[in-house]
């Protein structure tokens, strides 16, 4: 079968988590053909591709969000007339109403004789006086021409997605709701085809999170986006035949978001650990890696002030911050001035792009202070070498770490945001060499047993399979 993986501001451009899922799931399935359509920003951040690209990828598609500045805007332009049905839909998309029908909004603005351009629609009296109700009605207070604008510019892409010429492919496969969900959906609806979504992170509550902790969108407008962001997301949940999820929590998260339980399905990440298996190599010391990208959502920050709390207490000590650090370079930057003013230069080591494979041997413990995760597959990687992990509770690390009792805790959960309870918990592990090694034992042991690679190739098969004869009987 022929399947289109739609990915967002990841694979193949930027690496991390979901993007090596990505590679992974299309290595697994070598007798099936993969098209990659890949959303990003802007062309500033495709530079080059960070994976092999595996030989059944028979074409990657890059569509750049704010290629739209490239359609003609027109000095007169054409009122395209809509129907009371259309006039209704339309005006449920304008304000993100939560019964808008997704379906008919994707045949309607993919009808060009119905609303031409998305520019065409945008400059529209149409769109102007519905603005117009809307501010009047919601925002009389704000300034009109920045509530224009911001409206404007939040259904730019968009639409511009939705109108994008489709992929021909028997399965549509989006590694989240969101951008890569809508426009997944809008190919779904107008091949009539199958549509897969795993979710790592809820799209919807994630970009909330942002949002209310972000300086440049206030008042109104934060309730604005927010709203925007769920309704889109909205789309890929009734249009999918099957969500996927990573861990019980976030299952649940999708059906109170209105998700059919029945699918809604939970495959965890799996890791290959006859191939990742790996021995310890004798070290001086201790030696303490985090596995990441250098970007502020892993909350660098707070792991180098832990490290220098640790530092003070044990000379012997190497930190490793494995991973690469260009996709933010003001970020990395920032984390290089604060190991200057914590005096870590000799004990902290940035590798850069490197082989896991040959630093997990290396490690005594492996270190996260994200605020956001799904189920990191950088734990299930040091279970490879039987390697316990100190990690903040956020998504699946807590499920991972200590809730499973049948091997017995594999790490330590930490506060999130705290150098304090980080260093507490890398003293803990430091100054009990024999409780450390058996976290680690018990992670292999987990590993092998419940985030195995052949689960999660056995979980995806059969989905692909389902799907496939739901729309070729």
């Amino acid at each position: 079968m022929r399947i289109c993986m739609i990915a967002e501001g990841s694979y193949p451009y930027v690496a991390g988590g979901v993007s090596s899922w990505i590679n992974q799931i299309i290595t697994a399935f070598p007798d099936n053909d993969f098209v990659v359509v890949s959303i990003m920003p802007s062309r500033k951040e495709t530079v080059e591709y960070k994976y092999e690209i595996p030989k059944n990828v028979v074409s990657i598609r890059t569509i750049y969000l704010n290629d739209y500045i490239k359609i003609r805007h027109k000095k007169i332009v054409r009122q395209y007339r809509f129907s009371k049905e259309d006039e209704q839909e339309l005006r449920k998309l304008i304000r993100s109403a939560s019964d808008l029908d997704w379906e008919y909004i994707i045949k309607l603005f993919n009808t060009r004789d119905s609303t031409g351009s998305c520019i065409d629609f945008l400059q529209s009296k149409f769109f102007f006086n519905e603005i117009v109700s809307l501010y009047n009605e919601k925002c009389g207070e704000e300034i009109f021409n920045v509530f224009f604008w911001t409206m404007r510019n939040m259904f730019l892409p968009l639409l511009y997605l939705i109108q994008q010429k489709a992929e021909d492919a028997d399965i549509f496969h989006s590694a989240s709701t969101g951008y890569a969900g809508i426009l997944a959906t809008s190919f779904a609806v107008r091949k009539n085809k199958g549509f897969v979504i795993s979710e790592h992170g809820i799209y919807g509550r994630e970009r909330e999170e942002e949002l209310l902790k972000a300086k440049w969108v206030t008042g109104i407008y934060t309730k604005l986006w927010i709203d925007y962001f769920y309704s889109m997301s909205s789309a890929a949940y009734r249009r999918a035949d099957v969500i996927t999820s990573l861990f019980q929590a976030n299952r649940k998260i999708q059906i109170q978001l209105g998700v059919d339980r029945k699918r809604t399905r939970i495959t965890p990440n799996g890791i290959n650990y006859d191939k990742l298996h790996i021995e310890k190599e004798p070290h001086d010391g201790v030696a303490i890696g985090s596995i990441l990208r250098i970007v502020p959502i892993k909350d660098v920050m707070t792991m180098i002030r832990a490290f220098r709390i640790v530092k003070d207490k044990v000379d012997n000590v190497t930190f490793y911050l494995i991973g690469p650090a260009e996709e933010d370079s003001a970020y990395f930057q920032q984390c290089l001035n604060l190991v200057q003013l914590l005096d870590l230069q000799d004990s902290i080591q940035f590798t850069g792009r490197v082989a896991i494979k040959d630093f997990l041997g290396k490690l005594d413990m492996l270190v996260l202070t994200s605020i956001s995760e799904g189920q990191p597959l950088v734990i299930l990687e040091g279970w490879a070498a039987k390697i316990p992990s100190i990690s903040t509770d956020v998504g699946s690390c807590r499920e991972l770490l200590e809730q499973d009792t049948f091997e017995g805790p594999c790490g330590i959960v930490t506060k999130i945001a705290s150098p304090s309870d980080t260093a507490r918990a890398i003293f803990q592990l430091i100054a009990n060499p024999a409780y450390r090694n058996t976290m680690g034992e018990n992670g292999f042991r987990r590993g092998k047993r419940l985030y195995n690679e052949k689960v999660l190739v056995s979980n995806y098969s059969e989905i692909y399979a389902c799907v496939y004869k739901k729309y070729n009987k």
